[in-house]
């Protein structure tokens, strides 16, 4: 099994995950304290969510490719 593989597919998972907490309206409170998210709406909010979650496929492929080509 690629090592490399299996980390991608984990932080990928949690990339995920947290962009999927992000779209459903709730607040990062570690991200909330820098000025550029302060004062953000809930659809904001959502909308980095929804991007969060795309940027997410781009590690699940490259875990999948990880696995075809054995990194």
């Amino acid at each position: 099994m690629s090592n490399v593989g299996i980390f991608m597919g984990i932080f990928g998972l949690c990339v995920f995950l947290m962009g999927l907490y992000m779209a459903t309206g709730h607040k990062l409170g570690i991200m909330e304290g820098r000025a550029a998210f302060r004062n953000l709406s809930i659809d904001e909010w959502k909308r980095i969510g929804k991007g969060t979650m795309i940027a997410s496929a781009f590690l699940f492929a490259i875990s999948i490719l990880a696995f075809i080509f054995q990194w």
